[in-house]
């Protein structure tokens, strides 16, 4: 014959380990969550950064070009060179 004491503390054995796993299931797919949000937002952030270095070199190259038209001789060169060591500063 099965102890009726001993069946109930099996059950609520079981049932307080159910409870663990799913509050570790819970606080798992919350991190999951999180750390998705801060992939997305850091996605975003790249994105960001890239679309203003595009602009700045689309803008250095503009100007590059319309100094290329300017008719002062050696100029052009001086200021290639100006723009050349400007973009390494930034790198």
């Amino acid at each position: 014959m099965v102890d009726p004491t001993t069946s109930l503390e099996q059950a609520n054995g079981q049932r307080s380990l159910e409870e663990e796993m799913r509050n570790g299931i819970r606080s798992r797919d919350e991190e999951i969550l999180r750390l998705r949000d801060l992939l997305i937002q850091r996605d975003a952030e790249l994105g960001a950064a890239k679309g203003r270095l595009k602009m700045i070199e689309q803008g250095s190259q503009r100007l590059a070009n319309a100094i290329g038209r300017i008719p002062i001789p050696g100029a052009a060169r001086l200021i290639h060179g100006l723009i050349r060591l400007l973009r390494g500063s930034r790198a």
